[in-house]
């Protein structure tokens, strides 16, 4: 039977502006089970990317407490919770953030050159590169790609480290729906071989295509 890979167990997380407390989230459980493909859905404020950057051990939760993978990230220090993001988590993001001036090839290799002392460094960024259908386009810079072949890049930077998680903070919302479609049919896939995708969006066509859909409203779960 699948074990849990995401255990959050009543997460809250208060940004401070001055006197003004922000509650953006308000007491989340919630557990995500190795294998699943599931989308969090919910309106601008709704506190969806603050669960993603605590999903993504980017922030800290400020009370509760969230198990990846078994271990407790609030034990972490900073260089701990940097490895696990290289190693464990693909990042896939609306806005592709690729480097402008490197080519495609050198993008996605950048998780690699972090890591240190992987082997066979181009091999595995040229293989994840034709994975995605872009194996053609490695020398290509993302000003001379379309914005579905940017984001293809961009999986592929996700992928070069085979993570255990994806997470996808709206994968399509800069995508006209030709470009979405083929996003999520690599996200499908993805899932088919056996990842662990999150899917970040506000648009309930794409959240549909998930296994299970948590909708947030306020910083609580609604459904």
């Amino acid at each position: 039977m699948p074990k849990d890979m995401i255990e959050l167990e009543n997460i809250t997380k208060v940004y401070r502006m001055g006197k003004v407390e922000i509650n953006a989230l308000r007491g989340v459980t919630l557990s995500i089970t190795a294998g699943e493909m599931v989308s969090i859905i919910g309106a601008s404020g709704s506190g969806k990317s603050t669960m993603l950057n605590i999903i993504g051990c980017l922030d800290k939760p400020t009370s509760g407490k969230y198990l990846f993978d078994g271990v407790d990230v609030s034990q972490l220090n900073d260089n701990q919770l940097a490895e696990m993001r290289n190693k464990k988590i693909g990042f896939v993001f609306q806005d592709f953030n690729l480097l402008p001036r490197a080519t495609a090839l050198a993008n996605v290799e950048l998780p690699l050159i972090y890591s240190g002392g992987v082997h066979h460094r181009r091999e595995r960024t040229a293989e994840a590169l034709e994975w995605v259908g872009l194996g053609g386009r490695a020398n290509h810079k993302p000003t001379e790609l379309s914005g579905g072949e940017q984001q293809r890049v961009a999986i592929a930077r996700a992928l070069v480290n085979n993570p255990a998680l994806i997470l996808a903070d709206e994968p399509t919302g800069n995508l006209d729906t030709h470009s979405s479609a083929e996003i999520m049919s690599i996200f499908r896939q993805l899932h088919q071989e056996g990842k662990t995708i999150i899917l970040i969006t506000h648009e309930t066509d794409i959240a549909a295509q998930a296994q299970r859909t948590i909708r947030l409203s306020d910083g609580r779960i609604t459904s």
